[in-house]
């Protein structure tokens, strides 16, 4: 994950973490009790309204945290940066309710956390918090003790800094700064389809295969399901009963692992594809594609019920096994390291356009084949499709007269989108 912070990338770097079992009861102790205080916090600004309709800034509640940290030996054994990270996450949980009211919106109102909600610990300064030794197999935590971590790449200068748990295991997560590093000019521009019968055709012939990772574990996982479901003891509309039972949470543990393993290999290889891109290109086309809208059920309503929805079903499992949203967001990401563009353009017909006249016809896509109706150019579908979308970024639309859809096609496109890194947050600017 990158971003722009103060001329520099901003990215997180992760390390397993091997506490043990005393270790991992003080962690555990330090996520109880920030998450009671985050819940304590969230009271007394409800109370403070509902009965008094005063809004309590967070300034109060921080000298109210020092009082707090002296009275209770159990706060007091916390990090002090921690607790007051704590608080920060409320007041962000705050700005954002208020500002999503005031734009109009309903906003559900802050919640109280609960512990399968909590799994984080924060150091806003890790820096001064967190110290890894010389070699960086191990890390010292204040409150816990030096805990061995993973040895892998060298953890580079980092400023804020989490400790999190999944699904059994902690990780320590690093926020590192680094400046851009131009990789060497290629002279090469690419214009890249993504699909669920490959996951991207590049408009140089290239063919990018779909891992799959969801549907290769599917039978895994629903192995591990039906071993939850066997362990659950159900009430009468389906809610389990024996939350706490050790056969429950271990299978549930199971499953969740099972899950897991399939998204890390999808990321892995989605990590791969993007950094083999970046490298071989100056110049990346994508589409803008609208993915929520695309993977949105097809039920309905009782009163107008959707068709085909099994059908639906499957492919929006396909399309989000595919992860194209992550494979875009990787590739800006890299492409803003080495100083690469990114451009994207509108999706609208590419699969129905022919890359050597512009021909936009819908007769002209015949399954994985692509045979253009007017002048007879041949080509797999999606390699059409990356060129189209290459072309569409090199030069105006084209438009044959007398085609389908011709001029009401060109007069909806909209210009091409260059992706750029301003102030921390990613926009497109039109060209």
């Amino acid at each position: 994950m990158a971003s722009r912070f103060d001329g520099q990338l901003r990215w997180l770097h992760k390390v397993r973490l091997y506490p043990s079992c005393a270790q991992e009861r003080s962690l555990i102790s330090m996520l109880r009790v920030t998450r009671e205080l985050y819940n304590a916090l969230l009271q007394q600004r409800r109370d403070a309204w509902t009965t008094r309709h005063v809004s309590l800034a967070g300034r109060e509640q921080y000298a109210q945290l020092t009082e707090l940290r002296e009275a209770e030996p159990r706060f007091e054994g916390v990090y002090r940066e921690c607790e007051d990270a704590v608080l920060h996450r409320l007041d962000l949980a705050f700005a954002a309710f208020f500002r999503r009211l005031k734009r109009g919106e309903t906003p559900g109102y802050p919640r109280f956390k609960v512990a399968a909600r909590w799994n984080q610990l924060e150091f806003p300064h890790g820096d001064r918090a967190l110290k890894l030794d010389v070699v960086q197999r191990s890390v010292r935590v204040p409150g816990v003790g030096s805990i061995r971590l993973r040895k892998g790449r060298a953890v580079p200068e980092f400023g804020r800094a989490f400790l999190v748990t999944k699904n059994g295991r902690w990780y320590a997560i690093f926020e590192a700064h680094r400046l851009p590093c131009a990789l060497p000019v290629t002279g090469r521009s690419v214009g890249i389809d993504r699909g669920v019968r490959v996951l991207a055709a590049l408009s140089d012939g290239t063919m990018i295969e779909n891992l799959r990772a969801g549907s290769r574990r599917r039978a895994v996982v629903e192995r591990h399901q039906r071993s939850l479901d066997t362990a659950t003891v159900k009430d009468a509309i389906g809610r389990p009963l024996n939350r706490k039972d050790p056969a429950r949470i271990a299978a549930v543990r199971r499953l969740a692992r099972a899950k897991e393993r399939a998204a890390n290999a999808r990321l892995d290889w989605l990590h791969k594809v993007s950094r083999t891109i970046v490298l071989r290109f100056d110049r990346i086309v994508l589409e803008a594609l609208r993915l929520r809208s695309m993977t949105r059920s097809a039920k309905g309503t009782q009163e107008e019920p959707g068709a085909r929805v099994r059908a639906k079903a499957g492919l929006n499992r396909a399309l989000l096994d595919a992860a194209f949203g992550t494979l875009a967001t990787l590739i800006r990401e890299k492409a803003e390291y080495a100083a690469r563009t990114v451009i994207e353009v509108d999706a609208r017909y590419t699969s129905q356009t022919c890359a050597a006249c512009g021909c936009v016809c819908k007769e002209s896509r015949k399954g994985a084949r692509f045979a253009c109706v007017r002048c007879g150019h041949v080509a797999d579908a999606d390699v059409n499709a990356a060129r189209v979308i290459l072309l569409r970024a090199e030069s105006p639309p084209m438009r044959a007269p007398g085609t389908a859809r011709g001029g009401q096609h060109d007069a909806a496109w909209p210009r091409s989108r260059r992706w750029e890194s301003i102030g921390g947050l990613t926009k497109s600017v039109g060209l």
